[in-house]
């Protein structure tokens, strides 16, 4: 499941980088198209770093699997939140764009990721009826 869910989070990000960068481009030529690509390549790498540590943290035993996802968790909240902080001071960066772009990778992957699950899912045991299963 893990190959399928990466792949379901890259695809969607990288098929619509080249959409992203047109439109910056059409927007507001050169400087807004590298800007808004920027923000969906740091909004790809910062899923795909998430992403790779809650694989590691999935992979310790169950009982430190929750405060793991959670610490993963809090910490991308703070490293998002000190790139804020940086990104704020680049004059080169037009940071609508940069965020309209890290939107637009965030949604991309969030969709993917879904669209995966959905589709993947296989019921445990399909030959067991559910309790009131049977009551219509």
């Amino acid at each position: 499941m893990w190959r399928s869910l990466f792949i379901g989070g890259v695809v969607p990000c990288a098929v619509l980088s080249p959409v992203v960068f047109a439109m910056g481009w059409w927007q507001g030529g050169e400087a807004m198209a590298w800007s808004a690509f920027s923000g969906l390549g740091l909004a790809g790498i910062f899923f795909l770093v998430g992403f790779a540590s809650l694989r590691l943290v999935l992979s310790t035993p169950s009982f430190v699997q929750l405060s793991g996802a959670l610490g993963v968790f809090f910490l991308q909240v703070l490293l998002l939140l000190a790139l804020v902080d940086v990104i704020g001071t680049m004059s080169w960066l037009n940071t609508r764009a940069f965020a309209l772009g890290a939107l637009c990778g965030a949604l991309a992957w969030q969709a993917g990721q879904a669209f995966v699950v959905l589709r993947g899912r296989r019921p445990i045991y399909p030959d067991v009826v559910m309790p009131g299963g049977d009551l219509q």
